[in-house]
């Protein structure tokens, strides 16, 4: 600090001097800032920062506006709304993962079938045609169809990643066999139960599902408790 100041005023000093032994020029024109014209126009919001990416608004309503999810029986338009944006949430968590790997790409066919059935769902709910009512949300095909790619890309990377790990015994098989699948049995109005051979491998694939929906659920909620998420309430 004490060499700091000296040096400043030195500085100052000079610069003066050779202001006066060198001829005056004249200073440059100030040219006066323009004010915008017209009003300022809002391009997008940002709904929810997923560690360093960002969520824009545009892509949710584009997502409600085309009932990218299934709604739920008696959901309101809020609650379906602050649902695509947590299953977007995901998805993002998910990707960072993804990004990691070799990637994984569906089958063309499987993505047509998919995006046919969004097709279908969405003319039959908006009461026009597919085409009509992605031009009046704002959206293509081909976007709607990299949204399908992209979901299936992660549904395939998320069971190649946790199903390896899921072991079912025959022990376990039992158990689900003399409880759950008893009780629902009885509950079909069911009297004799099918013997537990002609079963089991329909009971190991059920218990495959509920532990792999399991893992899936623990595991998203680590991603979420590793990673800074903002929401931004409407």
């Amino acid at each position: 600090m004490k060499l700091f100041v000296p040096l400043v005023f030195a500085g100052v000093a000079l610069s003066g001097a050779a202001r006066s032994a060198a001829p005056e020029v004249p200073a440059p024109a100030v040219v006066p800032l323009t004010a915008p014209s017209g009003e300022a126009v809002l391009v997008d919001r940002i709904a929810a920062v997923v560690g360093d990416d960002i969520i824009l608004g545009s892509e949710i309503r584009k997502l409600v506006a085309v009932g990218y999810l299934a709604r739920k029986t008696g959901e309101s338009d809020a609650a379906y709304r602050d649902r695509t944006l947590d299953q977007r949430i995901v998805d993002m968590l998910r990707e960072k993962q993804l990004r990691r790997s070799s990637g994984f790409d569906p089958k063309p066919e499987e993505v047509e079938a998919r995006v046919a059935a969004l097709e279908q769902r969405l003319a039959r709910d908006r009461g026009v045609s597919a085409a009509a009512a992605l031009a009046a949300a704002g959206t293509t095909r081909e976007e709607l169809s990299a949204w399908v790619r992209r979901g299936l890309a992660l549904d395939s990377f998320v069971k190649e990643r946790l199903t390896p790990g899921l072991k079912v015994s025959e022990a376990d098989l039992r158990a689900y066999y003399d409880t759950t699948f008893r009780d629902a049995a009885k509950k079909r109005g069911l009297v004799d139960l099918p013997p537990f051979d002609d079963v089991r491998e329909e009971i190991r694939e059920v218990l495959r599902e509920v532990r792999l929906n399991a893992e899936i659920e623990r595991w998203t909620e680590q991603l979420r408790s590793e990673t800074r998420i903002l929401i931004y309430r409407r």
